[in-house]
């Protein structure tokens, strides 16, 4: 916290006041400690871009009041993450969504290995909600939603790519393909074909609606969406695609892929 931050202000969005934040730094540590030793999967995603990527956390160093975590693999997402003035990172644990911003990373050494470092965070949500938790779909091959759009005699069906899914809901990427962007709105009856766990079907009501700007120049909108009264069996069936993503991630960190 900033020498000119009131400590009843939200550390940027993680909000001190909230039941389920962490504060004390002794907490925070414990819980950061408990990451490192499980080797859980920790996603990290740059605020306002398309930037993200996947460390683990290696030393929770209290003397130095600093975390190291693991270098990435890309070299540009690296440059991309250590400009960035504010990055948040998730990650579960034990079914705990775990979740805190993140103070620039700079570059160091761990056993003689490169890795990042950062200082402490100074709050961290510990929330145990599954649904709090989502996770990134392929960009290649993406996980495709499909709407059915009824226009006057005639039915239309529009075809989304995913950007995320939890088992609370899913986000979207539309190039202005939807009619209606208005919170709220309700599409029923969407289609989500989940690779090698089957075809999902439920009703989707927008949450929130974000404008991106692409490398190319061009724009889209990210429609975050809550899924409406979920049956089991599609919750079932997001927990299984979950559980398959985070594998797969954890195996190519690993290098098994």
């Amino acid at each position: 916290m900033s020498e000119n931050q009131s400590p009843m202000e939200p550390i940027d969005d993680i909000d001190p006041d909230d039941p389920y934040t962490l504060t004390a730094p002794l907490e925070i540590q414990s819980v950061l400690r408990n990451i490192k030793l499980s080797k859980s999967l920790v996603h990290v995603y740059v605020l306002g871009q398309e930037a993200s990527a996947i460390t683990t956390v290696l030393d929770v160093d209290s003397k130095e009041n600093r975390l190291i975590v693991d270098s990435f693999n890309d070299p540009m997402v690296t440059q991309q993450v250590q400009r960035a003035r504010k990055l948040v990172a998730q990650v579960t644990l034990d079914r705990i969504h775990v979740k805190f911003v993140c103070p620039p990373l700079a570059p160091c050494e761990f056993e003689g290995k490169p890795a990042l470092q950062a200082a402490m965070p100074a709050a961290l949500s510990y929330l145990q909600r599954r649904d709090a938790y989502r996770i990134e779909t392929p960009v290649v091959n993406p996980v495709i939603c499909t709407i059915t759009l009824s226009e006057d005699t005639k039915t239309r069906k529009v075809r989304l790519p995913l950007a995320d899914i939890s088992i609370g809901g899913i986000g979207l990427y539309d190039e202005q393909q939807l009619p209606e962007h208005s919170i709220g709105t309700i599409y029923e009856d969407c289609q989500i074909a989940l690779p090698e766990v089957g075809n999902l079907t439920a009703a989707l009501r927008i949450q929130h609606v974000t404008d991106q700007t692409l490398t190319n120049g061009k724009t889209r909108l990210r429609l975050g969406c809550a899924f409406v009264n979920p049956s089991n069996s599609a919750i079932n069936m997001v927990q299984r695609y979950v559980g398959r993503l985070e594998r797969e991630l954890l195996a190519k960190k690993r290098g098994f892929v």
